[in-house]
């Protein structure tokens, strides 16, 4: 597939936007070779980055490639649209999960909470990657360590003391559930199926800062013993 449309100048020190020309010829692009693709927003980096939401359609990946191809190796992450703001920024950032993420609708600033490792991964190569998700999402999204808050804390006392917490069950992980407890979320491993927005009794079992992982346990008390059923 050839593309003919001249590449406009784009300043490298430039803030992507929608609005910018260099965006709006990579959804011509789009829109020429995909005609029933939604395409919501798209933020862009020239030779660099960009990052398509789309709402409707599908963008097939031999596209992407000629794509790729014809824009000077530039990669393209196709960001599935979400009315909610969390799934939403998760997936322009590229994470398979959504993290813990303090919204501030009134300024739409956005604190996702993640893991050191995370933390200079999900920004990119002088922040890129962060810029322009925060551009096409229209929330301007701040990165921040997970083990720097307050309910990290809360809950490595709680593990060094053994002690009981309340959780509730937020969904299925593949290895077993999803649990929010002090705000933070965790794994509970080779759970049994429960519902959604159901309490549980856990004890926190591991965390580790550096991928701002949490795993919880049923079984509870120095004893060992077994959380008794519902």
């Amino acid at each position: 597939m050839s593309f003919d449309l001249p590449l406009p100048a784009f300043a490298p020190d430039e803030a992507p936007r929608e609005v910018s020309e260099a965006a709006t010829y990579l959804r011509l692009l789009l829109e020429r070779a995909v005609p029933n693709v939604h395409i919501v927003s798209i933020a862009r980096r020239p030779g660099v980055l960009a990052k398509v939401a789309v709402r409707d359609g599908r963008v097939p990946g031999d596209l992407l490639s000629n794509l790729r191809h014809e824009l000077g190796g530039e990669r393209i992450d196709i960001v599935p649209w979400h009315a909610q703001p969390q799934p939403f920024i998760a997936a322009a950032l590229g994470l398979q999960e959504v993290p813990p993420t303090l919204l501030k609708p009134a300024i739409r600033h956005a604190d996702v909470l993640v893991g050191e490792i995370d933390m200079r991964g999900l920004s990119g190569w002088r922040g890129i990657n962060r810029l322009l998700a925060s551009a096409v999402t229209g929330w301007r999204i701040h990165l921040r360590a997970i083990a720097d808050t307050p309910a990290w804390s809360t809950l490595t006392r709680a593990m060094a003391e053994r002690r009981a917490l309340s959780a509730v069950v937020v969904g299925h992980a593949p290895r077993g559930l999803r649990v929010e407890l002090s705000g933070l979320y965790a794994l509970l491993p080779l759970a049994a199926e429960r519902q959604v927005g159901e309490e549980l009794q856990v004890r926190v079992l591991k965390m580790d800062a550096d991928e701002g992982k949490i795993v919880v346990t049923r079984r509870l008390g120095r004893t060992g013993q077994l959380a008794l059923p519902d």
